[in-house]
């Protein structure tokens, strides 16, 4: 199977991820977001449907690990998909939720390996996408993160002692404003662009599918993507598996926020 450059898989999961997020904008608000099983809805397997679709009549030699249907095939190339995060939003006609695909090579065996991936909003706004190496992507032009500083933090917390933890934002700097809008993808994406001070996730259930192709975007665009104890977040890419809590931030802040998050609760 021939080896496809990084440019061209970072234009194959925008296109993708693109797709996908295109036909879930025209059901918008539809009979769609009808309750399938649990948490999923009719939305979220007619997404993952047409990306595996896309992604077989490319000819690539692929499996497709994906939040509701697990690992499909076994090919050389691993995509890990997320057909529609934040789904609640969508179910309620809120416009923040997403696509994501990021893609890892042959011979790679984390979604830290990711050479490419993207996020397609749904409601509004361009595609973010990074190519390992080249850059981060906002729609088709190249982007740096801004240089003025952001204060907002994004939060996600369930337990007194998360939000404990969380509060001590405030000693780090007292003009941080602090956000939980229902899409991690888009918001670690935001980090990425600097647009956000950081993303922190304290409650221990992100998957590989909710965080590859953003995580790849913020460390692309300069950030750091570690845990509580300051590790670089990883995860499997055989399977939908949990990676844990996770902390997105600017490389810049990162020593002075982990600092005030891992003292003891």
């Amino acid at each position: 199977m021939e080896r496809r450059e990084i440019e061209d898989l970072r234009s194959l999961v925008v296109k993708v991820a693109e797709d996908a997020a295109r036909m879930l904008r025209e059901e918008w608000c539809s009979d769609s977001t009808m309750r399938v099983r649990g948490e999923t809805i009719r939305a979220d397997l007619e997404a993952e449907r047409a990306i595996y679709e896309d992604l077989r009549s490319e000819g690539l030699s692929f499996r497709m690990v994906s939040e509701e249907s697990g690992t499909m095939g076994d090919g050389e190339y691993t995509f890990i998909v997320d057909p529609l995060d934040g789904s609640l939003n969508y179910e309620n006609c809120i416009p923040w939720c997403s696509v994501s695909v990021a893609v890892i090579p042959p011979g790679g065996k984390s979604i830290s390996d990711a050479v490419a991936g993207a996020v397609a909003p749904i409601g509004f706004g361009n595609t973010v996408s990074f190519g390992r190496g080249k850059g981060c992507f906002e729609g088709s032009e190249s982007v740096r993160p801004k240089a003025e500083g952001s204060n907002l933090v994004f939060v996600y917390v369930e337990r007194p002692e998360e939000t404990t933890r969380v509060a001590r934002v405030f000693t780090y700097s007292p003009n941080i404003k602090v956000r939980s809008l229902g899409s991690s993808a888009l918001e670690i994406s935001t980090v990425g662009l600097g647009r956000g001070l950081a993303f922190i996730d304290l409650r221990g259930k992100l998957r590989n599918v909710d965080v590859a192709a953003a995580i790849g975007i913020a460390r692309e665009c300069g950030s750091v993507a570690v845990n509580l104890s300051g590790q670089d977040v990883g995860g499997a890419i055989d399977r939908v598996a949990v990676v844990g809590d996770v902390i997105v931030v600017r490389r810049e802040a990162a020593a002075g926020l982990l600092k005030v998050l891992s003292g003891p609760p």
